[in-house]
């Protein structure tokens, strides 16, 4: 692991890409988790490539 995680936060997304397959809008901030742990959420799974 390259980082050690110390906080967790909830982000909202949009799964939308351009033609060259880049994201089209940022991802963005929503708020903290102070009740939760990093440990306290799933890891990170990759789905298909689309």
């Amino acid at each position: 692991m390259l980082v050690q995680p110390r906080l967790v936060v909830e982000v909202g997304v949009d799964v939308a890409r351009d033609g060259a397959g880049r994201w089209r809008h940022a991802a963005r901030w929503h708020r903290t988790s102070p009740d939760l742990f990093p440990t306290d959420t799933p890891r990170f799974e990759p789905g298909p490539a689309g």
